[in-house]
Parts: structure tokens; sequence; C-alpha cells
């Protein structure tokens, strides 16, 4: 129940509502063939019953006959009206099944993205994908609908007991226990067999998703090295293991059926034996028997529905504890709450970059790593400078930018904006300001005016803003001159029909047209030849001079126009200078440049 909310609480007790009218809808229906079979079997009962003789005198009946049609018509009206009741509760049951489902995969995805990036470093998204999609509609398939189906179940066999009790104690208790007691039987030696078979489906789920995202995330690279067979026979081995689990299942949940019709109807051959023997008047046996069969005949479909509805329960109980981990896991690194952390007066946002970004003490170690990747950091960066981040592979570049701009959370030290250290509280005022262009650029199967603008519709202004960057990023004149349909143009997966140039442009075009205080390049270049990197460059040169611009690079052609460039060794600031005095003072970056 934690995992719903209250109006979803609420519409499941509508249900419950609708399901307990259902229930005396199939009891009423039961009960009212006794009456009608007694009619036929002895009309002159309408003579002996004062009950008969009130209904025959109240509707206006002039023969046993003509009541015996209406009692008939009464049976079938009755039967339409249940079955009709019947498809709306199934409606009603699915449609909040499925928007339970539609809620917890939305709040999923969102849970999802309000982790801290720390989050993902260690995970493979398949997971993500395999219980957003797949395990919600397991939720709705494997627990929901089930759950729904059990108690409407259990509630009619409920009613028919009693109906049955009222009639024949002796009879009802054979009839529910031998029943009853079967498939509780059945169900207690077949429960750890069905969870267990659940964990290895969630499991096997998971792993299927994951190799068809990884083969076409890398279909290129997989084709170019025939790499064809691999992805296919992993994928085989999850899939092949995953289908064997399901017959096997559903053999275990249906074959019940099989061996309860035969109790059943022994059961049914049973009591007419026993009412034989114990009746005298065999007339009367008739309408008893008839009553017995058609709560039989209601019965045996409801107890094995329940026995169904439980065994699937249980089958994928799993996904359970797996959805309700992801929706309820707590992080316990904080912003803010770092060793040495430092709290500013003032307010708890951070509007636009008035003066300087301030790194005192930082420290940061990835989780699983022996050492850490940064220790001590110092530095300032001040509002408009272009700064560049450089060194090895492995110095520490990325991680530190990442801190910056508060992908990362320090073990130690604190990042400050304009004297107010980054905190859960500062941290969306200070991602707001900053716009971030990394080597391999995030593009998706859509039009080039949603790729850069990343909104679903655009006002008048905003359409002016979106030329105004594709022109700074200088792709512009491309768009509306080589697509077909320019800005509506879609681009393909990852923005497959671009060159690489083309789909770093369109990078720079989205940063600028959210008009950030601090633009962030990630080695947004280094894959690019020097042609196309040198006019990316003077787009750069072309930027508002109040916007601070961070530069990750290996190729030292990159930050030559920085203002001040950090040169890094194994997590630490060993040198800092522009380019010039860091080439006349420091001898590894003399033959850093030199290689290059």
């Amino acid at each position: 129940m934690e995992m719903l909310t209250g109006g979803e609480r609420r519409m499941f007790a509508r249900l419950g509502l609708i399901v307990f009218v259902m229930g005396i809808l199939e009891v009423v229906g039961v009960v009212s063939v006794l009456p009608f079979i007694q009619l036929v079997a002895d009309p002159g009962i309408v003579d002996r019953s004062d009950l008969a003789h009130r209904v025959y005198v109240f509707f206006g009946f002039t023969a046993a006959k003509q009541m015996l049609m209406w009692a008939g018509a009464a049976v079938i009206g009755l039967l339409i009206l249940t079955n009709g009741f019947s498809i709306f509760k199934t409606w009603y049951q699915y449609r909040v099944s499925w928007s339970v489902s539609h809620s917890v995969s939305i709040r999923l995805l969102r849970s999802y993205l309000a982790r801290p990036y720390e989050y993902f470093l260690n995970r493979n998204t398949t997971e993500f994908t395999a219980f957003i999609i797949g395990e919600t509609t397991h939720l709705t398939n494997g627990i929901i609908l089930p759950a729904i189906e059990f108690i409407s179940r259990v509630m009619v066999s409920f009613l028919i007991f009693i109906l049955l009790v009222w009639i024949d104690p002796g009879v009802a208790l054979v009839m529910f226990g031998t029943l009853g007691g079967a498939y509780a039987l059945i169900f207690l030696l077949q429960r750890r067999y069905l969870r267990r078979t659940g964990e290895e489906r969630l499991d096997l789920a998971v792993k299927r998703y994951r190799g068809v995202m990884e083969l076409f995330s890398g279909i290129k690279t997989v084709q170019v090295y025939d790499g064809n067979d691999f992805f296919a026979d992993r994928y085989e081995e999850a899939s092949r293991k995953f289908c064997d689990i399901q017959p096997r299942y559903n053999v275990t949940v249906a074959s019940p059926r099989y061996i309860m019709e035969v109790l059943s109807f022994g059961a049914i051959v049973g009591i007419t034996i026993y009412l034989y023997l114990t009746v005298s008047d065999i007339e009367n046996i008739v309408p008893r028997l008839s009553l017995y069969a058609v709560a039989g005949y209601r019965l045996l479909p409801s107890l094995q529905s329940a026995f169904g509805a439980v065994g699937k329960l249980t089958h994928t109980w799993p996904v359970i504890g797996k959805l309700h981990a992801a929706l309820f896991a707590n992080e316990a690194k904080q912003w803010g709450a770092a060793a040495g952390a430092r709290q500013a007066e003032g307010p708890a946002t951070v509007s636009e970059l008035q003066y300087r970004i301030t790194i005192e003490g930082l420290s940061f170690t990835y989780e699983n790593n022996p050492e850490p990747t940064l220790h001590g950091i110092d530095l300032r960066i001040y509002k408009g400078q272009t700064v560049a981040f450089v060194g090895a592979t492995g110095s520490g570049k990325t991680t530190l930018v990442d801190t910056i701009v508060g992908l990362l959370r320090p073990d130690a030290g604190t990042v400050s904006i304009d004297g107010h250290p980054l905190t859960d509280e500062t941290l969306p005022g200070w991602r707001r300001q900053i716009a971030y262009v990394p080597q391999d650029v995030f593009l998706f199967d859509d039009t080039v005016a949603h790729n850069i603008t990343l909104r679903e519709t655009l006002d008048a202004p905003a359409r002016q803003r979106l030329e105004a960057a594709a022109r700074l990023a200088d792709i512009h004149a491309f768009i509306v001159g080589n697509l077909t349909d320019g800005y509506e143009t879609h681009i393909g997966e990852k923005g497959v029909r671009l060159s690489g140039g083309q789909r770093q442009r369109l990078g720079l075009a989205r940063a600028f047209f959210h008009n950030p205080s601090v633009l962030v390049l990630d080695e947004a270049t280094s894959a690019l030849d020097n042609v196309t990197e040198r006019g990316i460059i003077e787009s750069l040169n072309l930027l508002p001079e109040e916007i601070t611009t961070i530069v990750i690079a290996h190729r030292l052609s990159t930050v030559r126009h920085a203002d001040r460039i950090f040169f890094l060794r194994n997590g630490s600031i060993i040198a800092a200078g522009t380019y010039a005095e860091l080439e006349e003072h420091s001898q590894e970056f003399q033959d850093m440049a030199r290689t290059a």
C-alpha cells in the first residue's frame, strides 16, 4: 500500500465495493435456480408454499405454467445482469490496474532521475529500462490483477459457502473442505518453487533487455568486428532460459484444475448418493441437486481462479521488493554533508554567477576505488574567464569539473558560488546556469529544433532564440540550406545522419539556447579535425564576455586562448597560469605541448 497514492487507494476502495456487489449477484444467480427447478419438478408447490403463493398472487399469474415461464425469464434476465456487471467489473479492474502501472512507472522514472550522478556510475542502465517498462507491466499482470481476482473469487466462494451452509451445513463443509483443502495443500507444496522461478524470471528479464540494448547501441562496432554471433548467442542464452520458465510456471498453476474437476465431479456424485439414501422423497432431491450443481459450476472456476491468482502473485512477488527498493532508496551522500563543508549566510538559492567559483580542500574518491581521484584541490574561477583543465588521461580533469557542476559530491572540501557553498538547496539554482557540451553530444531521434531546445513546443521568442543560438554555433546555414525540412528535420537515432562536427555544433547551439552563465566543454573538440575545431573555437570567441567557460582538453591547441590553465597530475593541480606562463615554467607542460 505504501507504493499507492491516495487517489489510487480510493480507486481500489471503489473496486472493492464493485467486487462485493458482483459477489452478491453471483450468489443471487445461484439461488434463483432453486425456485425455478422446484416449479419445473413440482408445479403444485404454488398451492402448498405460502411464499410461492404470495408471488403468484402479487404478479397476477393465472396459471402455474405462466409463472414458470416468467420465472425462467427472470433467471435468464438475472444471468444477463450478472454477466453485464461482470463485464463492467472487468473493465474497471483493468482501468485501476493499468492506472497504477502508469503511475508507478512515472514515479520510478522520476525516482531514478532524482538520484545523484554517482548512482549511475556503477550500475547498468538496462536495469532501469527493464524496471520502468517491463517490470511495471508485470506489476499489473502479476500482482495487481491477480490480487483483485483472488479477492473477488474468495468473496464469491465465501458467499456461496454461506448459501450452502444455510441449505445443508454438512454438505457445505464436505464440499468446501474437499475442494478448498486440496487447493491449499497444492499451493503449500508449490509455493517455494513458484517464488524461486519468479526470482529467476526477474533476473533473466533484465539480462534479455541488456543483451538487446547493448547490441543495438554498439551496432556499428559489432558489425565491423563481425560480432553478430557473439551478441546473438548472448541474448539467446538468457531468452531460452526465460522462455523455459514460462511453460513450467503455467503448467504448475493450471494443472490443479484437472485434478479438482475429478474431485468436484466425485463430490457431486457423492452428494447425490448421500441425498438419495437420506431423503425419502426423490422429488425433493432434484431441486437441491440442481442447486449444488450450479453452485459447483460457479464455485470450481472461482477456486481455480483464486488458486491461479495466488500462484501468479507468488511467482511475481519478487518484483514488489525490487520496485519498492527502487522507489524508496535513500542516498546517504548529500551535498553540504562533506567533511569540512561550511554553511554561509545568505539565501538558499544561487542566482546568476556574479563574482567567482571557489574550490577549497576538495577531495573525491569513486566507490570501490582504493585511492582518491582528487585530493586537496584549491582554485578560483572568476566570472567571464575562460579556464582550461589539462593533463594526462586519468589525472582527474573530468572528475574535477563534474564536482564543479554538481554531478559528483565531494568527500571533503567545498564548492562555493559567490561565497555560497553548494548544498542540496543551492544545487538546483546552480545547475540552471550551466550548459554542458561533452565529447559525445547527446542527440535523440527527433527534429533538429527539439534536439536543440529540449522543448515540445516553441513560441515566437523561443523560435528567435533557437535561430540565434544556431547562428552563434555556426550551423544555422547548414540547417536551412542542407536539411530537407530545416529545423523540423529528423536527425535519426543519436544524430547518425550528421557528421561529427555538425553534432558538436548542435550541442553548442543547445548550450547557447539555454543562455548559460557557465559553459562547460568536456573534450568537445577532441574527436574533430583541425579545420572543424578551429571553426568551433572561433564560434566560442564570439560568446558574450560575461559567460564563464570551462574547458577540458587533451589537445593544447584548444586552450591557447584560455585566461588560465590548470595542469593536473594524479588528482592534484601541479601548475597553473596562462599558456605562455606554463610553457615557460612547467617542464611537464612543455613535454605535453611538444608531444602535441
